[in-house]
């Protein structure tokens, strides 16, 4: 697929196709997220892959509570003092997805990167931010360019602490750190090439 063609077929999707992917297009996928440029000069990401129900269970327990929670008919018909908009059709339609999106995905890719501090203050502190987003458009183009399509569920409230615990507790996640002979890339001449 051409370059341009990936970006204008490139979509958010809420529903999947109940179709097995094969592990060797989510690495190709992934080899996509670590090629994204980098405000460090490191790849302080790596990616937790959830793939069985299980899995997705355990991790997951915050969205589904949160999105059971949401009552879409409620919503729409709150009085305003103005019609409503397509944004807040959208966000009604969206919001009870939030769990089955991920329940029904053939793979949840969870990026995790490290940093001292987020908080503001100064703009190169939200640097990570921008990396790990790089990484995120960097997988939606790759899984476009295999004739996928992907959704993002940005993580509300307490649910990031609630993930990142629940991740640690669960160790026979598929992480993409410990695969990394096939995310390597060849070594290039320059700085640290040398290293060993």
């Amino acid at each position: 697929m051409e370059f341009y063609d990936v970006i204008n077929k490139r979509r958010t999707v809420r529903e999947f196709l109940d179709k097995e992917v094969g592990f060797e297009t989510v690495k190709r996928i992934l080899e996509a997220g670590y090629k994204t440029p980098t405000w460090n000069h490191n790849r302080n990401w790596h990616f937790i892959i959830l793939k069985t129900d299980e899995e997705k269970e355990a991790i997951l327990e915050y969205a589904k509570k949160k999105s059971s929670k949401f009552d879409e008919e409620k919503y729409l018909n709150i009085p305003r003092p103005y019609p409503i908009t397509l944004g807040q059709k959208m966000f009604a339609h969206a919001m009870p997805r939030q769990y089955s999106m991920l329940e029904d995905a053939p793979y949840v890719i969870i990026p995790v990167f490290r940093s001292k501090d987020v908080s503001g203050g100064s703009f190169s502190k939200l640097n990570p931010f921008a990396t790990i987003w790089c990484s995120i458009e960097n997988i939606f183009l790759a899984a476009t360019a295999e004739g996928l399509a992907c959704s993002m569920r940005i993580p509300a409230n307490e649910e990031h602490d609630d993930v990142k615990k629940e991740a640690e507790s669960a160790g026979n996640l598929h992480d993409a750190r410990f695969h990394r002979d096939w995310l390597c890339r060849p070594q290039r001449k320059g700085i640290g090439a040398n290293r060993p």
